[in-house]
């Protein structure tokens, strides 16, 4: 089960896009990423176990959902 939700710096995910190849998750977060803020949103990537999320930064009801549902995927 996540426990928690952690935010993933820009540079941390080029660097795991630099090591797992071009058609891993983290290539595919990078790409939503500079897609959405050319349109000016003020997008982040974040991990909650295994999972990720692109979005604005969450508020606590927020991180209680994207926990409830990193846990309802099926990771423990």
């Amino acid at each position: 089960m996540a426990d928690y939700v952690e935010l993933v710096p820009d540079e941390e995910l080029e660097r795991l896009t630099k090591e797992r190849g071009p058609s891993s998750v983290e290539a595919r977060m990078v790409e939503t990423l500079r897609k959405l803020r050319a349109k000016d949103r003020q997008i982040f990537a974040f991990r909650v176990g295994d999972s990720w999320f692109t979005g604005p930064t969450p508020g606590a009801k927020t991180d209680l959902w994207l926990l409830d549902l990193a846990d309802e995927s099926g990771e423990e």
